[in-house]
């Protein structure tokens, strides 16, 4: 008697101990999805949008601190960047379809080549088909099959699986005006402003703009791959539009005010750095000179402004691009 209640017992804690270790098999869970619990807002008559939190992408949020967003067609939907993961990816088009809508996505746009916000093209590629429009960098600069870029090394396993590279199948060095599923777009080049090579996409029927990472809020911008004299002719093109509505590339502010913050950054940066070296201040000392007190109290100051400073420096004694 004894023996048969044992058995199943045995069976069972076997059964359970087998679950375990595959879950966590390397330390971490393997067999469930990280949940990003994504909401969509409706931000225009025909766009909804994620709003990632102001941080540096982390394991804990699984690199959700950059905001993508979906415009409605006739019938499917443009994609203004992918995120972070192919399960981020997976997951949004899951949340938009319970509020807007079940459509395919057929074509991704991209606002520049930080992999922050084009990871989860694959997903779109292989689940939907889509086209890719986006910088001919993201092909020069992340080979296929080499998954060893900031993602990829930041995220957890159960954030970061089932990603690839996807390369963009067209790119553009001019402005382009086009209607994708009955939406007039207008989508901008402007070279070098926060990356190697930025573009904002224009909605002029309800004066949208999608800008990517020119503009951010609420936080301190990274400049690390970008140009003070960039980002402010970027700026100046983004403002020349007749726009109501801005959804920045990091941030929550999206009225007429949303690139207030990055104009003044930019602004003083260039003005207080170049009457540093006026006066004589070198490397050594112009993050010191130049501290941008009305910032200190954004998301990120500590981490980055130092490092913006000094490349202000580079830029404007050197040429550096």
């Amino acid at each position: 008697m004894l023996n048969k209640m044992i058995k199943p017992l045995l069976a069972s804690t076997a059964a359970s101990l087998f679950f375990v270790t595959s879950a966590y098999a390397g330390g971490e869970a393997q067999t469930a999805d990280f949940k990003y619990n994504l909401e969509p807002k409706k931000v225009s008559e025909n766009v909804w949008c994620f709003f990632g939190a102001l941080e540096i992408p982390t394991r804990e949020n699984g690199g959700n601190m950059v905001n993508t967003c979906y415009i409605k067609g006739d019938n499917s939907y443009v994609l203004w960047d992918t995120g972070p993961s192919y399960i981020y990816a997976k997951q949004a088009y899951e949340a938009v379809s319970k509020v807007a809508g079940e459509l395919p996505v057929k074509h991704v746009i991209l606002s520049h080549e930080h992999d922050d916000h084009w990871l989860g093209n694959n997903y779109y590629k292989e689940v939907h088909g889509a086209e890719i429009i986006g910088p001919e960098s993201i092909n020069e600069n992340y080979p296929i099959g080499h998954e060893d870029s900031r993602m990829f090394k930041t995220l957890s396993k159960n954030a970061i699986r089932g990603t690839k590279i996807i390369h963009v199948d067209k790119w553009y060095k001019e402005t382009i005006k086009f209607k994708v599923a009955g939406v007039n777009l207008e989508y901008v080049p402007v070279g070098m402003g926060h990356s190697v090579e930025d573009y904002f996409l224009y909605m002029p029927d309800n004066k949208v703009i999608l800008a990517g990472d020119l503009v951010m809020n609420g936080r301190i911008t990274s400049n690390r791959d970008g140009s003070v004299e960039g980002q402010l002719s970027a700026l100046e093109a983004i403002n020349s539009k007749d726009w109501t509505t801005l959804i920045p590339g990091h941030g929550f502010i999206i009225d007429k005010t949303a690139t207030d913050e990055s104009v003044q950054y930019f602004t003083l940066t260039k003005e207080r750095v170049e009457a540093a070296m006026d006066d004589g201040v070198d490397s050594t000392g112009i993050v010191e000179a130049v501290p941008l007190e009305e910032f200190k109290d954004k998301a990120l100051y500590d981490l980055l402004h130092a490092s913006n400073i000094t490349r202000a420096y580079l830029e404007f004694d050197m040429g550096l691009e």
